[in-house]
């Protein structure tokens, strides 16, 4: 291969290659405002980011959720495991 040749090979994959936004400092005390009160999903919307970007950035940042807002997260799980459980188990008897 000449050095052309290989040069046009590296491009082409680097510019496929997808780059995170940064994180601004707005994004990053907003993240730290709302991070021990707010779902990660809640904060991704309002940032407009993935869900795993908020969880990273926040580990990243030694961020935890407040003990209400764990047990509010572990009333949601319960009560979202308990609705699906009935919905299965009607769907099983119907049949």
């Amino acid at each position: 291969m000449s050095g052309s040749a290989r040069s046009s090979v590296s491009v082409t994959k680097k510019a496929r290659k997808r780059t995170r936004p940064r994180w601004t400092k707005q994004e990053v005390e907003i993240l730290r405002r709302l991070y021990r009160t707010h779902s990660n999903a809640d904060i991704a919307a309002v940032l407009g980011r993935k869900v795993s970007s908020v969880v990273f950035k926040a580990h990243r940042l030694g961020l935890t959720k407040g003990i209400r807002r764990l047990r509010e997260m572990g009333r949601e799980n319960i009560s979202l495991r308990w609705h699906a459980e009935r919905a299965s188990k009607k769907r099983k008897t119907r049949r």
